[in-house]
């Protein structure tokens, strides 16, 4: 707190040190007041920007040249002379779509100049949706981009794809890089091992209300400058700063309530037993009796409802102060955050608190700097979600599930395991501190020239506990495991980042204008994971790892360094016509030595033909771009040759021990390059009043680096190398209008739909698949995502049912053709892995409309998806036990549409319950659990949605009120998110899926945490 202080009175004093030259007021046409207006000395580093009531003050001497620039303003320029007030008037500019966009470095550039696609979204798109995830912020608002929400656990994973998948490589990273104030910072996801916990994607330690903008670059052109880390894309982050003017102090301060927003249509007909038999202590959960004919003998049996009372009501406060100001030679900006959640599963909670600091202090105007520092300290306890839920399976419907534990401390039970006491008692925390800062120097001798230097760090530790309690040896207790473990992760990783680039601008004459940058970047990331687990305790609840009767310990460590040489050129022909040419050399310490050094150079053009051409009033503004990029890509740290481990069995007998790892690293290893070309036109009409943007877009990634299987013999089970191919290409379409633009009344609408292709060029002769992953299904209706030459990435291959007619050589399941009925009248099926649906959305897009009524905003966000299926593990599940709304016509005789091996029509009834039918004959275990449960092709459906992501509704009090109160700015809110959910999916939220933010094996709902809906209020008040 002391240190705090003094920075913000050392920021003060130079405020109040430095003089002010030149002063004035900005206003528009009506005499309105403009905040925001940026100022900037010719040819100097020397700016500033006006205050809330569009006054301003710089040092200027006589001669130079003032530049005022406001978005959607004609930017004007003012000779100073002997006055030393200068007030300024501005004017509308119909024809500017956006005066600049944050790139490459922390770079802004006029969007018009740009030859590539990029969007930006400001801080009230970002946290108008209540997200407290930066990454779930994006969701439907850019096109091409593909958010997908882990789960509604508290502080669970966010994921994001920009372009679809880049690797075939199914334990790559397909997501873009994320730098904030123009230092990259780790976004990486690390789940835990064995069950999963539903863990925190980096980006989340961000507090959403220190943001600014962000800007998504998609493409290689946009990224090349970045190298080896945006061969994905990058999200540019650029966190708020201090303003000069008076002191402003911002208070925002919120509450949220949050439930389930969708549940599978459930049975509530039977309970308890198998075969149609009530039996109060069986482990079959709905196999029994109706529930409604045991009732009238057994007192207080009826259905319990568990599904819904097994959840709770998730609450969440969010609350942040900031204070910011300055002069004109300092800025300060100071903020404080506080984020507390608790989810719908029991016991399950996260919370984050940040604090940021940041300040920029101009000494001439030759020099000036900047320095930021963000700290966070996020965690929780993660409750085990899947085995919740996957032993909410299990559990009886007619037994109550919050009934849990005995006085005695034990689990109440009738002999499965509770879920809630699992929830309470198996316990994993973390707790993770994280520091990310950055230091800018600029420094321009003369007015072409300008040297910058900025280092940057992000530092996290990670502090993990996890624990399962073993018997407390009290006698008939039903333990949650037999001797208890204690499991103690330590995580830390550090990445130190420099960047020095020499920047000259030139114009040679009134037509041309040109910026050369040269420059190089460093990195190095240092990483390292202990793992010390002790198992059996030998006092009942006291949990440290000298209690328990064996240790096991773990340790993995990597270093990874990356050094960048670039330049970047651009030139501009009467502001019309714009030219780009990037290029960079990477030098990777993961590749061989022979191939760690790689170029690969970009140029984009756009041409804005509407202030070349003459066109029609109507037509507002019209620009072509189009360019063309490549990117290089390397591998991870210390995979090349053979590689050692310590298996988990030593120390043993005070021995150590290593084994050669079961994967070899080519010695010829070579980078991927991935190509990528892209056009794209962007159009305005009617006095911008309707705008619309169009992109296509292809990339190949060639030389995937992915691990392929080999033989045995060799003493290895893979061999990294390059071995593949993969292609993307699609279309993006961005529209955007004021459908209405009044005195009182505003409606602003913003639209965007892309469409992605994928497709696996080519893999290396003799690999027939790649495995991306897996899920399991019961009696053989495992689901497997696969990768074949040829084919779409994301196709999931299981069983089917057999179908009569059908080609032997077919690798999709032709659903079209009549299915094989048995000699028993049921079913038949085919045990051989087909296509059965592919889990690549084809469509993805958002609806976003702001209005404005006077005093009232409102803001609604839809997004949607299209044209993909999942794997609902959840159904296989609920089926094999009895759960599912259809089982309950498990006493129905049926004729199952088909054919015979034959041919001929099926005209055999048959029973679809348990055990002996009413003519006596034996069904076994049922059509459920003997046919239905085992075919993939039952839980594999279309998993498409529109959602009302988010709704708003806020109130800004006028000056009448805010005149009589202390507060310069004071606004009420509501909020809403997920309330509207529109799938023809059956069961929890299909946006969920359980591989998390790091995982590729996409389409698997899997068993994990369900999604929510959320409703808020706020209140904002500025001092």
């Amino acid at each position: 707190m002391k240190n705090t202080f003094l920075v913000c009175a050392f920021l003060l004093f130079l405020f109040k040190s430095y003089g002010q030259d030149i002063t004035g007021v900005v206003t528009d046409v009506s005499g309105t007041p403009l905040p925001g207006v940026t100022i900037l000395v010719e040819g100097t580093i020397t700016g500033t920007t006006t205050d809330f009531d569009g006054n301003y003050a710089i040092a200027a001497s006589s001669g130079n040249v003032l530049r005022f620039s406001f978005l959607g303003m004609k930017s004007q320029s003012v000779t100073v002379g002997t006055a030393k007030v200068i007030n300024v008037t501005m004017e509308e500019d119909s024809e500017q779509l956006g005066e600049v966009i944050v790139t490459a470095f922390g770079i802004s550039q006029e969007k018009k100049a740009l030859g590539y696609a990029a969007q930006s979204i400001d801080a009230e798109a970002i946290t108008s949706t209540k997200q407290t995830n930066l990454v779930s912020a994006l969701q439907g608002q850019v096109a091409g981009v593909q958010i997908t929400n882990s789960g509604g656990a508290p502080g669970q994973s966010a994921r994001i794809v920009i372009r679809g998948i880049n690797s075939l490589d199914p334990q790559a990273d397909n997501q873009p890089l994320f730098v904030v104030d123009g230092v990259p910072i780790d976004n990486s996801t690390v789940e835990s091992s064995g069950t999963p916990r539903g863990l925190t994607n980096r980006a989340a330690d961000i507090n959403p209300a220190d943001v600014e903008s962000m800007s998504i670059l998609k493409g290689a052109a946009a990224t090349a400058l970045y190298g080896v880390r945006a061969a994905n894309g990058a999200v540019i982050i650029t966190t708020k700063k201090g303003q000069k003017g008076q002191i402003r102090v911002n208070l925002n301060s919120s509450i949220g309530f949050e439930d389930l927003n969708r549940l599978p249509k459930l049975q509530d007909q039977f309970g308890q037993g198998f075969s149609g038999e009530y039996d109060p202590t069986s482990f079959w959960p709905s196999w029994g009796a109706p529930i409604s004919e045991i009732a009238k003998t057994v007192p207080g049996h009826k259905y319990q409802d568990n599904w819904n009372r097994a959840f709770d009501t998730g609450m969440q406060t969010d609350n942040s102060l900031s204070i910011s100001g300055g002069g004109d030679k300092a800025t300060f900006y100071g903020s404080f955050g506080n984020f507390d959640q608790e989810g719908i599963i029991p016991f399950s909670t996260w919370g984050r608190t940040t604090a940021k600091l940041s300040g920029s202090v101009t000494m001439s105007e030759k020099f000036n700097f900047s320095a930021s520092v963000n700290y966070s300290n996020s965690g929780g306890n993660r409750v085990p979600h899947d085995r919740y839920m996957e032993r909410m399976m299990y559990w009886s419907e007619t037994t109550d599930v919050r009934d849990y534990i005995n006085p005695d401390g034990t689990m109440k039970t009738y002999g499965n395991t509770n879920p809630v006491y699992d929830a309470r008692f198996s316990t994993y925390e973390d707790d993770v501190n994280r520091m990310i800062g950055n230091l800018n120097l600029n420094y321009a001798p003369t007015d072409w020239l300008m040297l910058s230097y900025r280092v940057g760090t992000d530092f996290f530790s990670d502090s993990r506990t996890e624990v399962t309690p073993g018997p407390k040896g009290i006698d008939g207790e039903q333990a949650l495991s037999s001797t208890g473990y204690l499991e103690e992760t330590r995580i830390n990783s550090m990445d130190i980042t420099s960047n020095f680039y020499i920047t000259l601008s030139k114009k040679f004459s009134d037509d041309w204008d040109t910026t050369l940058r040269i420059g190089n970047d460093i990195f190095e990331r240092k990483y390292d994971r202990t793992t010390l687990r002790g198992e059996d305790f030998v006092i009942p609840g006291f949990y440290n790892v000298n209690n328990t009767k064996q240790v096991f310990a773990s340790q993995g460590s990597s270093i990874r360094r990356l050094v960048g040489f670039y330049g970047d050129l651009m030139v501009s022909y009467k502001n019309y016509l714009y030219l780009n040419i990037t290029g960079r050399n990477d030098l990777s310490s993961t590749l061989p030595k022979d191939n760690n050094s790689f170029f690969y150079p970009s140029f984009n053009l756009g041409y804005v033909f509407s202030d070349h051409l003459t066109t029609p009033d109507w037509f507002t503004f019209g620009k072509l771009r189009a360019s063309w990029a490549q990117v290089g890509k390397d591998t991870n740290p210390h995979v090349l040759g053979a590689t050692f481990v310590s298996p988990s069995v030593y120390p043993l007998d005070g021995q150590v021990g290593f084994s050669r790892n079961d994967a070899f690293g080519d010695p010829a290893l070579k980078p991927e390059l991935t190509t990528s070309m892209e056009f794209g036109a962007q159009l305005a009409f009617f006095e911008n009043r309707l705008n619309l943007d169009v992109t296509y877009y292809k990339s190949n990634a060639e030389d995937q680096i992915i691990p392929v299987p080999v033989s045995d013999v060799t003493g290895f089970s893979s061999y990294i190398t390059n071995a593949g191919e993969i292609e993307n290409k699609g279309l993006e379409f961005v529209l955007g209008g004021d459908v209405v633009k009044g005195p009182d009344f505003n409606w602003k609408v913003s639209a965007n739909v892309s469409i992605n292709d994928n497709k696996v060029k080519s893999i290396r002769e003799g690999i027939d698949e790649i495995v991306v992953g897996s899920q399991s299904g019961y009696d053989g209706s495992r689901v497997t995502m696969k990768l074949i030459e040829g084919e779409a990435y994301g196709n999931l291959y299981g069983t089917s049912y057999a179908r009569y007619g059908g080609d032997p050589n077919s690798i999709f399941v032709e659903s079209e053709l009549p299915i094989i009925i048995g000699e028993d009248g049921f079913p038949k099926r085919n045990l051989n892995q087909l296509i059965i649906g592919n889990a690549v959305p084809k469509w993805i897009g958002g609806l976003r409309n702001e209005l404005s009524y006077k005093n009232f905003d409102l803001n609604v966000m839809m997004d949607f998806r299209a044209g993909m299926k999942q794997y609902n593990q959840f159904d296989n599940f609920l089926s094999a036990f009895g759960k599912n709304e259809y089982t309950a016509v498990r006493n129905d005789y049926k004729v199952f549409d088909g054919v015979l091996e034959d041919g001929t029509p099926n005209t055999k009834e048959v029973w679809l319950g348990q055990g002996e039918s009413p003519d006596g004959k034996d069904y076994g275990a049922g059509f459920w659990r003997n046919t239905y449960r085992g075919i993939s092709e039952n839980f594999v459906y279309d998993a498409s949605y529109i959602k009302l992501r988010s709704v708003s509704l806020a109130y800004n009090f006028n000056d009448k009120i805010l005149d009589r109160t202390p507060f310069s700015s004071l606004r009420i809110s509501v909020a809403a998110n997920n309330i509207i959910l529109y799938s023809p999916w059956d069961g929890f939220d299909p946006e969920s899926f359980s591989a998390g933010a790091g995982g590729n094996a996409i389409g698997f709902t899997g068993l994990g945490f369900p999604g929510t809906q959320s409703y808020f209020m706020t209140l904002n008040v500025g001092f």
